[in-house]
């Protein structure tokens, strides 16, 4: 067979694997009518015929079969999302991306994109349906399953498949062999950094050579090490080595959270022994051999982009999902400053397409791989100043999983067990449309899975340096002028369509959106704070503590703004904390009685005051408590308070002569529940205790 195209010198952008959901190891190999192990020895981007999506053609040389013999050839095209044609280049999330020279085992499926090349494949739920066969290690390595060997995934293929593999090629591996000299990590600096932004790490060791090797990083799309390219490497010597820490490479990899590894010039390696934290990553791609990144720029000439909704979402079945939507937009909006917006028309149009439309969809028109949610095409165009390119997002394209799934929409952030939280995956999605990379840190927003039941909704304090750093960016000296940050209230104006802006089932245009919950141990007690976006038809705020985040009582309550679309704060002031950690959860009651838990908090509470005053017993036991103070304390006088759960005093006793022996305090008038007691010493003006109490 006959090679049809050369490599070209443009390479695809990094891999963006974003919302994955694991799919049983089986699945790829089962729905697959060709199983090929095969290494990558060109490819060419181009547009479809219809001209409407970037696709790479990456030609495969096949090594082995495992399934679809009489379909096999010895080369194939594999086809992956996203590259780069002249000045026009897109990125897809969710989509597997190779460099030449990869190898690995392929599971395939016809491509059905209608493209100016012979017979194309594709991978079964893109990243799913790909292992990639490490040389350095001889490992196999996949985004949710790992072999410590390659001939450990030939053996547990082969026994699936139910039949040995057919032998093409020689494909002998080259392993590399390693001597016996191994060179040594000391130190690294920073100890945190941002990914794709031009920070430089500096590794400090023993023999590294003077001869320059690889530094790996792992992978924050597969959480797999992977080499830097060599012009990652901007000096290298036996004792010190500098790298620039890359969002990209040409092996499809973003640096993320782990080790570091250096690979010195005969194939020897040492791996820290703590861990990098890469805080952040801003989406690079590789034009003309230079890595580059987008700015987000005036392309609707109202200050920045604007979405609009397809009427596969947009209508009156939908209306939980676009009220998902419509939570995550203003949570970005409020966050960062974002200024996108939302069109009050649709589109009939349902797939991704460079229409010039950025588009939010259900998988209709474009169904989604397996094992991905949800789906962010990029497009970028470059204007030309002072002989340099400079790049813009153009188009954005959000396209989410409609079926195959059980989604969850609901305003309240506790997701069912078994269900997918929407929200979430929405919010993670317009983050790659922010030109934020993964991280690995599987509690935050940009993780590149999610599981059921897990809600990730808002930004943590790294998310949202990179959601700044993106927004600092400066102009372009072309092109459209900058992006104008939206500021509050402003950012919380959205408007959907009219086919589609009302209260859903389990959802409201405007719920209560809670921006933060946070609790600081202050003096003699834990101060709470939270502050809310929008409130709509919001009663009150319930306050519930807990020491062990299992059994929770109401502390107190504090009264909501009604229907607000003014950004508010809040604060309530626990004065009788526990000694050690205080757990606390924050509902939300409507007018009509629905309650909603919003989130949960905690702080430790280290005052020592509280530790001189003893109670007992505890639960109360009959009609009597009795109070001591500790033998250093010696008082003649004391003011005993109890109060309820909701900080209601409830019964006072003065005490008087020595305080040293346990002195007893009625307690029978008392209903069964939770109580706080409070020492007041006025010889010493200060206040002993809390001392939770419990009367069964």
């Amino acid at each position: 067979m006959r090679i049809l195209f050369l490599c070209l010198l443009v390479c695809v952008a990094s891999s963006l694997y974003a919302q994955l959901y694991e799919l049983p190891f089986e699945e790829p190999f089962q729905n697959s009518p060709l199983v090929v192990e095969g290494r990558i020895i060109a490819q060419q981007a181009m547009w479809d015929n219809p001209r409407q999506n970037i696709y790479t053609c990456n030609l495969v040389e096949v090594t082995r079969v495992y399934k679809g013999r009489n379909l096999v050839s010895k080369y194939l095209n594999v086809i992956t999302l996203g590259g780069v044609v002249g000045d026009q280049l897109q990125v897809v999330s969710e989509s597997v991306q190779y460099s030449v020279g990869d190898i690995g085992l392929f599971c395939l499926i016809p491509s059905p994109y209608d493209l100016p090349v012979g017979p194309a494949w594709e991978n079964y739920g893109s990243p799913h349906g790909f292992f990639f066969f490490d040389r350095h290690t001889g490992t196999a390595e996949h985004p949710f399953h790992f072999f410590a060997s390659i001939a450990a995934l030939r053996q547990r293929v082969e026994a699936l498949i139910g039949k040995a593999h057919i032998l093409v090629l020689d494909d002998q591996l080259g392993i590399l062999v390693k001597d016996r000299s191994t060179p040594s990590i000391s130190s690294f600096s920073p100890t945190s950094i941002s990914a794709g932004t031009g920070s430089v790490l500096t590794i400090n060791g023993s023999g590294f050579g003077n001869t320059p090797g690889s530094v790996r990083f792992l992978n924050s799309n597969t959480g797999s090490p992977f080499n830097v390219d060599a012009s990652d490497i901007t000096s290298w010597s036996n004792t010190q080595i500098t790298v620039v820490v890359p969002s990209t490479s040409a092996a499809g990899g973003c640096a993320g959270t782990g080790p570091i590894t250096v690979v010195d010039a005969n194939n020897n390696s040492a791996t820290s022994s703590s861990d990098l934290t890469v805080t952040f990553g801003y989406t690079n791609f590789i034009y003309s051999g230079n890595k580059v990144g987008a700015k987000l720029a005036d392309v609707n000439n109202q200050g920045g982009l604007t979405y609009t909704l397809s009427t596969s979402i947009c209508n009156s079945t939908h209306q939980n999902a676009v009220n998902a939507i419509g939570r995550a937009l203003r949570e970005w909006r409020c966050e960062s400053g974002v200024n996108w917006r939302l069109s009050t028309s649709t589109t009939t149009a349902n797939s991704e397409s460079a229409d010039g439309i950025s588009i939010i969809t259900y998988d209709v028109g474009t169904p989604l791989p397996s094992g991905v949610l949800g789906r962010a095409t990029s497009r970028y165009n470059a204007c030309s100043s002072g002989g340099n390119f400079h790049w813009r997002v153009n188009e954005i394209d959000i396209n989410l999983r409609q079926t195959g799934v059980t989604w969850y929409f609901c305003d309240d952030p506790t997701v069912p067990s078994g269900q997918f939280d929407f929200q979430s995956v929405a919010f993670h999605e317009f983050g790659h449309g922010h030109q934020l990379q993964h991280i690995i840190d599987n509690t935050a927003v940009m993780h590149r899975s999610i599981g059921p039941g897990e809600a990730r909704r808002t930004l943590n304090a790294n998310e949202e340096s990179g959601a700044n750093y993106v927004m600092n960016l400066p102009a372009n000296p072309c092109g459209p002028g900058p992006m104008t940050p939206v500021g509050h209230p402003a950012c919380l104006g959205l408007t959907p369509p009219s086919a589609c802006n009302s209260a859903g089932s389990c959802t409201a245009p405007l719920p209560v959106e809670l921006l933060h919950f946070t609790a600081q141990a202050m003096g003699s007690g834990i101060r709470l704070q939270w502050e809310t976006a929008t409130e709509r038809n919001n009663d009150f705020f319930t306050v519930e503590h807990s020491v062990d985040a299992i059994h929770f009582q109401v502390i107190g309550r504090v009264r909501g703004a009604g229907t607000s679309g003014e950004r508010r704060k809040y604060e309530y002031f626990d004065l009788t904390p526990n000694v050690g950690i205080n757990y606390y959860r924050l509902w939300q009651t409507d007018y009509d009685g629905k309650a909603t838990l919003l989130r949960t908090t905690s702080a430790v509470f280290s005052e020592e005051k509280a530790e001189r005053l003893r109670v007992f017993p505890n639960p109360m036991v009959g009609d009597k408590i009795y109070l001591e103070l500790s033998q250093i304390w010696e008082e003649t006088s004391a003011v005993a308070v109890l109060f309820d759960a909701l900080g209601h005093e409830v019964a006072r006793h003065a005490l008087s002569g020595s305080l040293t022996s346990p002195v007893a305090f009625s307690a029978h008038s008392l209903p069964p529940g939770f109580y706080v007691l409070r020492m007041w010493l006025p010889e010493r003006y200060e206040w002993l205790g809390p001392v939770r109490l419990w009367k069964p």
